[in-house]
């Protein structure tokens, strides 16, 4: 028997068993199923395995030789096989000795000449050394990218910032003119700098969304002065000169940093101006913690590990196709979007390295919002559907912004939250409720089967002692290494995108039909919007 096989059949095994009742025969299930590591506490005790279900994932990970692959990308070799690319975003956040040693002089000179470039331009920026054209310094940072050149530094940003910062990010990613007209209002170009961000510099709605911001810039400072209010970030700084950017603002990242993993390049450059380079110093030691811990932790002690065991059990054992992701903390709102881009773009595929269609499921649906806000909305659904939706939890322990109060209603709506998708309501607990509130037989009868929640519902809980930049540093690297462990077990390469070609292809294609004089041949229901929106 294959071990997908084997998971298969004690997933299904163990599904035939309540959660809760898995804690009463297993008196250490909670001991072997939780740990800590950066800052973080991840419990996946409430999934849905027994032990001999989680070890029976575990073996997974062993027979793909995912020990192997760690050490192929930590070493620098090309495991993006289809573009024949190194995929070494660790390496931003390793030492310069660790990156001489592991993958060579030009990866360490990359790095550090990169982290020199940024930190000298963003203390000049927040010296007031460099200011804008008219000699103000500048308040507000425009920056302009979609993707991971705009969800990754949007949600350190909101992670870290200050209550009232000295330096603001206002984000522009949509092609929609309404998210950059939004951006713009209210700003004063003489304290405004623009940076795109764009490793091709060829991306249709970040180079709109330029051209317009530097559009406003020169109808308010003139084309001269405009040019000291713009900067960029691109792995093509041959393309940038072409848009009126100096050279000496463009900040370049190599093709071994896959977007969606490049927050800790210079894409976040806009983030190390607003915060300073020292609290991206301390994001990138938090990743590196979680970096050593995947490394050398065993697979039943290994945090990302267990979260991609998890995932595994739910998606491939028992065929469960989405996962909902709820950070009970405001300031990591759009985790759920960033981990959608991290996860689904890398994973959400159907045929493997060397072009076979792939025998098993792969990537669930990740959707989700912040708690509380999300128990009004689509818990009901979570809780009363026949639909089992696992679920991860994430919360903060400490938070100076909040008052004791506030936070102790907060964590309690967490941790409840986990046990109700665990125990359910029954039958009996409905009815005597039901009593309880005076209703007759006849009512009772009707109203007791709709408060019933059948439970058996599996969640994670990660849970960060504070929210600081070394914790985020760990949360988002867990994130990464997790969907890395997936996608060997599924056996795809989890660092190309070809998915997200077809419509941007498409797209061209039908722009030049818009506004064109003629329409090249479509489907019916296509040759008509065209038509439509022409006019």
């Amino acid at each position: 028997m294959s071990a997908f096989d084997a998971l298969k059949s004690q997933a299904k095994a163990d599904a035939k068993t309540a959660i809760v009742d898995h804690f009463t025969a297993d008196p250490s299930r909670l001991e072997a199923l939780s740990l800590e590591v950066a800052g973080l506490y991840v419990d996946v005790s409430k999934q849905s395995w027994s032990d001999a279900g989680f070890k029976s994932a575990l073996k997974l990970f062993e027979a793909a030789n995912l020990k192997g692959a760690q050490e192929r990308m930590w070493s620098g070799q090309a495991i993006n096989v289809s573009e024949n690319r190194a995929v070494l975003h660790v390496a931003l956040r390793d030492s310069d000795a660790n990156n001489l040693g592991l993958r060579g002089p030009e990866i360490t000179e990359d790095v550090a000449s990169a982290r020199k470039a940024m930190q000298a331009y963003a203390g000049a920026i927040r010296s007031g050394t460099i200011t804008g054209a008219t000699g103000k310094k500048f308040k507000t940072i425009v920056h302009i990218g979609i993707g991971g050149s705009d969800l990754g530094p949007r949600l350190v940003y909101q992670g870290l910032a200050a209550l009232n910062p000295d330096i603001d990010i206002r984000f522009v990613a949509n092609v929609d003119g309404s998210e950059l007209a939004l951006a713009l209002a209210g700003l004063d170009a003489e304290e405004t700098l623009v940076i795109a961000v764009s490793k091709t510099f060829t991306t249709q709605e970040t180079l709109a969304n330029f051209v317009g911001a530097r559009d406003w810039l020169i109808k308010h400072l003139g084309e001269d002065k405009a040019k000291a209010h713009m900067a960029a970030v691109s792995a093509a700084p041959d393309k940038t000169g072409a848009y009126g950017i100096a050279p000496d603002r463009v900040f370049g990242f190599k093709d071994w940093v896959g977007g969606r993993y490049s927050l800790w390049s210079a894409v976040s450059l806009s983030v190390i101006i607003a915060l300073g380079f020292d609290v991206y110093e301390r994001l990138l030691n938090g990743a590196y913690e979680m970096d050593q811990h995947f490394y050398h932790a065993p697979l039943n002690k290994n945090a990302p590990v267990l979260l991609a065991a998890a995932q595994i059990f739910n998606r491939i054992g028992l065929d469960r196709p989405s996962r909902a992701v709820i950070p009970y903390v405001h300031r990591l709102r759009r985790l759920a979007a960033f981990l959608q881009q991290l996860e689904m773009e890398s994973n959400g595929k159907r045929t493997s390295p060397t072009g076979e269609v792939l025998a098993s499921a792969t990537c669930p649906v990740v959707f989700g919002d912040e708690g509380t806000n999300a128990q009004h909305a689509f818990f009901q659904m979570l809780h009363q559907s026949e639909d089992v939706v696992p679920l991860e939890l994430i919360a903060v322990q400490h938070n100076s912004e909040a008052s004791a109060d506030m936070q102790q209603k907060l964590l309690s709506n967490v941790i409840a939250q986990g046990e109700a998708f665990m125990v359910g309501k029954s039958y009996a607990t409905a009815e005597a409720e039901c009593k309880a509130m005076g209703l007759d037989e006849a009512q009772t009868k009707i109203i007791a089967p709709q408060k019933v929640c059948p439970g058996n519902k599996p969640s994670t809980t990660v849970l960060l002692n504070e929210l600081t930049p070394e914790t985020l540093g760990s949360l988002l690297a867990l994130y990464e290494h997790k969907t890395f462990a997936e996608g060997i077990v599924m056996g795809l390469n989890s660092f190309d995108q070809w998915g997200v070609e077809l419509g941007k292809t498409l797209a061209t294609s039908v722009l030049k039909d818009i506004t064109g004089d003629a329409i090249a041949p479509h489907d019916a229901s296509t040759t008509a919007l065209i038509k439509r929106v022409k006019g």
